[in-house]
């Protein structure tokens, strides 16, 4: 037996041969970069254009009906058909209490006019080169409508030959109205003074009240609806009822503007007192103070002739009279 015998692993298996040297990850070569994607292509404008034709967002009174419009046109150099899309959209300042709006509308080459709301329409219109085709759309106002309350029409408009589509919006937005109340004469601050009550109780409805007092046997309401006002005059004491038609503002903007109120005046003048402790006395103008806008009168039915002076938007003009001391 030889002396080395029984020397050795105890598992009887080969010693394994030392790992060989592998190169180090700084020594081995680097991978290929990736390579960046491509940007996107930009997409190419259509040819077609949609312009509108007055406003693109108009006010609006409760209850009346207006008409938008606009021209879709071709700059192509052949003749072929647009995919028009027609979408309509409303706002409220109330979220969830807003007045649907009627839109309706005749597509190019139809007769019939198609209402739109709620829905949204796509619809093919042939288009030649460089001719326009007017598009229409009636809007109109809900009674119930409120401030700031917003109806949108959104139109977009692509070609056959594909792109960006060319896309407009128009819209109508509520505001209110200066609305013209009848009053039997003498009790136009009876009548604003209730209806403001009321509108404490229903707001929305008349925003504010004018009683000018050179205007007789009538007030002014600003709201936003004539069938809100005129529902809200219903029992009023001496309210004869709504002026139909709107009044502008540019009719009323003279009574906002304070005036001397002795302007118009004249010595011999006959009067009528309509505020104070001689309130409904005629009287004669004697005397006429521009610097303090007062008018010195004498009562035309007192026994004793005295000068009283009162302020001129105390007395209310009857007749001029025949010049300085009457006639």
């Amino acid at each position: 037996m030889p002396d080395d015998e029984g020397i050795g692993l105890l598992s009887g298996a080969p010693t394994p041969p030392p790992p060989k040297k592998t190169e180090s990850a700084a020594s081995a070569p680097a991978p290929a970069a990736a390579a960046a994607p491509a940007p996107p292509k930009p997409e190419a404008p259509t040819l077609l254009s949609l312009k509108a034709a007055d406003d693109t967002l108009r006010p609006v009174t409760a209850g009346t009906v207006t008409t938008l419009s606009a021209v879709l046109t071709s700059r192509s150099a052949a003749a072929g058909d647009a995919a028009l899309t027609i979408e309509i959209g409303y706002t409220s300042t109330y979220p969830g209490e807003g007045a649907e709006w009627p839109v309706r509308w005749t597509p190019p080459g139809k007769r019939t006019a198609v209402e739109l709301f709620p829905r949204k329409e796509s619809v093919k219109v042939a288009v030649q080169p460089n001719v326009g085709v007017p598009l229409s759309f009636e809007i109109t106002a809900p009674v119930g409508v409120r401030y700031g309350d917003k109806v949108e029409v959104r139109i977009a408009a692509s070609g056959p030959e594909g792109g960006s589509p060319s896309k407009l919006t128009l819209g109508c937005v509520a505001r209110q109205a200066v609305l013209a109340i009848k009053t039997s004469r003498g009790y136009e601050r009876e009548v604003a003074d209730t209806l403001l009550a009321r509108a404490e109780e229903k707001p929305d409805v008349v925003f504010a009240m004018l009683v000018p007092s050179v205007i007789r046997g009538y007030v002014f309401a600003e709201g936003m609806s004539f069938e809100g006002v005129r529902e809200m005059l219903k029992g009023i004491r001496k309210a004869r009822g709504l002026v139909e038609g709107e009044t502008t503002l540019k009719e009323v903007e003279p009574l906002l503007v304070p005036k001397i109120t002795v302007e118009g005046f004249v010595e011999g003048a006959i009067v009528e007192l309509i505020s104070g402790p001689f309130k409904g006395e005629k009287a004669r103008v004697k005397k006429i103070d521009q610097a303090k806008e007062e008018i010195t009168v004498e009562l035309i039915e007192a026994v004793v002739p005295i000068p009283v002076t009162v302020r001129g938007d105390h007395v209310r003009m009857l007749e001029k009279g025949g010049g300085k001391g009457g006639s």
